[in-house]
Order: C-alpha cells, then structure tokens, then sequence
C-alpha cells in the first residue's frame, strides 16, 4: 500500500503544528522545545526533512524561531563593523606574534652560527696541538674510501 501525498494537507499539517508550538500548546512536544525546522516537522507528526520541501513554511518557520529568540533576549547583536573590529585585532595579535617568533629565530641563528665558529676553533686548536705524523694519520684516517665503479 502507497501513501498518496498530498502537499496541500501536509503544508497545513506543518503550519498548524507551527503555529500550536508558538501559541505553547503542542500536541506531541513535552518539556521545553525551540522553535525550529525540527520541532514543527515532529509536532505535525511528518518525517524530517518534509518541510524543507515548502519554502513558504520555511520562511515562516524562520520568522517565528527569530521571534522566538527576541522574546527570549538571544539575539545576536553583531553588526559588520565589530566583526571587522574582530578580525583587525586578530591580524594585528597574529602579526605581532609573527614578529615574536621572527626575533626568536634571529637569536637562536646568532647562537646557532656562534657555537658553530666556537667549535671550528677548538678544532683548530686541538689539530694545531698535534705532531706531524699524527695530523698525517688523522687526515689519512678521515678521508673517505673511494670504491671505483665498473
């Protein structure tokens, strides 16, 4: 057995489920709700998504969720120009961390570069320190063995 369907009773299945939520006396909702796609679609008893098919019910459903959160006192009150505010302070924090963590590299190159030049010193030192035959034998030594290729 198929069901016939009918939009016409479902767009008043969904407005009048619409409207018994805003009026604050549903038939199928218990305990606290939000006005929202949701809520009407299982106040008229109608599978979800079915009202997504009438957009004029949508734009109902939305006007009555924003009366719904004025009534409550959530609206955002955000405008453009704080977010651009916003978003000015987060590129600012960004760029001033972006220098922070420049200088950071700066330092530890010139630290890195200094150690470096210390250690070719001592290297220098310590080679200068030996005697002849041994500077032979450690260069003989640390030269790398050459295997020909055929």
């Amino acid at each position: 057995m198929t069901k016939i369907r009918n939009p016409e009773i479902t767009r008043k299945k969904l407005i009048d489920a619409l409207q018994r939520l805003v009026d604050g006396d549903p038939e199928r909702l218990t305990g606290k709700y939000k006005i929202n796609v949701k809520s009407v679609q299982e106040e008229a008893g109608l599978s979800l998504g079915s009202a997504y098919r009438y957009p004029d019910v949508m734009d109902t459903i939305t006007l009555a969720k924003q009366a719904q959160a004025k009534k409550a006192g959530n609206v955002r009150k955000r405008s453009i120009s704080t977010d651009l505010e916003r978003l000015k302070e987060e590129k600012s924090k960004e760029k001033r961390l972006k220098d922070k963590y420049r200088k950071e590299l700066d330092v530890a190159s010139q630290r890195l570069d200094k150690a470096y030049a210390e250690q070719t010193m001592q290297l220098t030192a310590m080679f200068n320190f030996l005697d002849i035959e041994d500077k032979i034998k450690l260069l003989r030594e640390s030269k790398p063995k050459v295997v020909r290729i055929k």
